[in-house]
């Protein structure tokens, strides 16, 4: 199973790079994260067959799957099913889009509150690990410069860090109020923030270094 997991996450490698330079050369529109979790599932879709070798393997792509954290059901965007005899693991996506204008032109705000997601996606995707499920891949594109180098980190949403060069080590506990609500966002393993530019895009692939 060991083999199959690092073929599949090879897949998955090749097609976000393909995903990030379409995007950013125009040959992909996004306009907003279903349309980007749509995009990325159709690429993942025809191309992790690549990663099957043997007839006792199997891979297979879910949508919007339901999975049970503390009691409490939540959708991850992509789940992975491999199959290796008759051991079965599940390697979750989590995905986040942030474009700077609407669909209809306007100028789109809450951007302390998309940082923040960053962070709860790192969070569910720890929950998610254990027998059954393999450690995931958090995927985030945006056309704002500014959450990737930002001018200045005074506010403070950025307690929610996600700029480029930004390292986690030893796990991070927060509990900024986001948008006048309380958070508690706690994360044990070390992250490294390491963002791809392709034009007017930036592309940040999460996974823990642990």
């Amino acid at each position: 199973m060991e083999q199959l997991v690092h073929r599949v996450k090879n897949i998955v490698d090749i097609c976000w790079n393909s995903f990030s330079a379409k995007v950013g050369c125009g040959l992909i529109s996004i306009n907003k994260e279903a349309s980007m979790q749509l995009q990325f599932a159709y690429l993942l879709k025809n191309s992790l067959d690549l990663a099957v070798y043997n007839n006792d393997e199997s891979v297979e792509l879910e949508l919007e799957t339901g999975i049970p954290v503390n009691g409490r059901l939540r959708e991850c965007d992509i789940v992975i099913r491999m199959t290796k005899e008759e051991s079965k693991l599940y390697l979750p996506i989590e995905m986040k889009c942030y474009k700077t204008k609407t669909s209809t032109g306007k100028l789109r705000g809450a951007q302390d509150i998309f940082k923040l997601g960053v962070y709860e996606d790192l969070q569910l995707l720890e929950a998610y690990e254990n027998a059954s499920y393999a450690s995931g891949i958090q995927l985030t594109m945006t056309d704002s410069r500014n959450f990737v180098y930002p001018k200045s980190k005074e506010a403070k949403s950025w307690d929610y860090d996600i700029s480029d060069g930004h390292k986690i080590k030893g796990g991070i506990n927060l509990n900024t109020p986001i948008g006048g609500k309380p958070v508690n966002v706690k994360l044990d393993l070390d992250y490294s923030f390491k963002w791809a530019q392709v034009n007017n895009y930036y592309f940040l692939k999460l996974e823990s270094n642990d």
